[in-house]
């Protein structure tokens, strides 16, 4: 154990049997070669794979490593704030057990410390799925506008912040995301510093939509009354500023702006953000969406005429209604029946009787095959 750190780095680990090796090599040779007053902190976090062992395993040649091991799976947030509370270096440093954070970026986050209380990472050409950047976009203006952190990527898991900044935090699951608000809620000072983002070598990301989304909507109400309700310090005046008060009713005119004004930001959002989910799921096939399978009608044409022989089928619409027709030869008829059936439900419109020649009209109009005839002369 270092005991003299100067700095801490907090990395959990969950099922990354794969990738717990590199990342902990990648961060060994940048703390030997350019940060070597620092100490690791890694974390199993209930892992039911070799995840563990391997930790050990890598803990045992690294006098600068410690590794703890929590009986079963806790979260992200549970397992960083189990971290935290196991070192006493002034400085913290946090980032993800699966690769796609790049250590190198750990130095000038140290760096912009000075004359801040946090520095977190914003992820530039993110690695990550179309719809995870996404709904991550909408959730991080939302966050900014409401939370007042001022952050595009709060969510980044490269974060390096001062020691008493871990008094702002409140252990909630989505922690990791609310992080950088909650310090500010605190009065703490928060930057923000691009850093790389990689690919997953191995294995795949086990945030589900509602551990991604779901549940961060539902702490960020919570936070959003948290940070209402929390009481500040009065901060002692500096001796250079003399603000001149503004009047009562133009306080009041401002504070009732900015909050109606946030309201109307927060609505929007979420309008957004339900149809942009509401699209993602529902199938995309144009004016056609939601229709009844071919199969479907068919079985539903066979109901109107037992024992019937299936011909020709089309979709189409008439009259803004989107219907499947149907044909089907009955047995010993030589007039087909002709079942149209609303696409949308599968209820049967109408069945009508069409003769031989109707049905070869309709083939050679289908088929483009009319011929046009020259005028009679008179």
């Amino acid at each position: 154990m270092n005991r003299e750190a100067s700095f801490a780095v907090v990395v959990p680990f969950f099922n990354e049997e794969r990738n717990a090796g590199i990342v902990c090599r990648e961060l060994r040779s940048l703390l030997e070669a350019e940060l070597p007053d620092g100490e690791v902190i890694l974390i199993d976090d209930g892992s039911s794979d070799r995840t563990g062992a391997n930790l050990d395993e890598i803990a045992r040649n690294w006098t600068a490593c410690r590794v703890f091991h929590l009986e079963k799976n806790q979260g992200q947030s549970a397992a960083l704030l189990f971290g935290f509370s196991k070192t006493t270096a002034p400085v913290i440093v946090t980032m993800d057990g699966d690769g796609q954070n790049d250590p190198h970026d750990i130095p000038k986050l140290i760096a912009r410390l000075e004359g801040a209380d946090m520095v977190v990472g914003a992820r530039v050409e993110r690695q990550d799925s179309w719809m995870r950047r996404r709904i991550s976009h909408i959730a991080n203006r939302v966050r900014s506008t409401w939370l007042g952190d001022g952050l595009s990527d709060a969510g980044c898991a490269l974060k390096v912040f001062r020691r008493e900044v871990v008094s702002a935090f409140i252990p909630i699951r989505t922690l990791y995301s609310f992080m950088p608000s909650l310090a500010v809620a605190a009065g703490f000072r928060v930057v923000e510093v691009p850093v790389a983002h990689r690919q997953r070598r191995h294995g795949s990301s086990r945030y589900s939509v509602g551990s991604f989304l779901i549940l961060p909507i539902v702490d960020f109400i919570g936070l959003r009354w948290f940070r209402s309700r929390r009481c500040h310090l009065p901060a002692e005046p500096r001796p250079s500023e003399s603000p001149i008060p503004a009047s009562l009713g133009e306080e009041l005119y401002r504070r009732a702006s900015r909050r109606w004004a946030r309201t109307a930001f927060f609505g929007l959002a979420l309008v957004l953000v339900g149809s942009f989910i509401m699209l993602s799921w529902k199938n995309t096939d144009g004016p056609v969406a939601g229709k009844i399978s071919l199969p479907r009608a068919e079985r539903i044409a066979l109901l109107q005429v037992p024992k019937g022989q299936l011909g020709n089928e089309e979709l189409h619409m008439a009259n803004g209604q989107l219907l499947w027709t149907i044909d089907v030869q009955p047995p010993g008829e030589s007039d087909m029946s002709e079942v149209n059936i609303d696409a949308r439900n599968g209820k049967v419109v109408v069945v009508r009787s069409e003769s031989p020649e109707e049905e070869a009209l309709e083939l050679a109009v289908d088929n483009h095959s009319l011929v046009a005839q020259p005028p009679v002369a008179k």
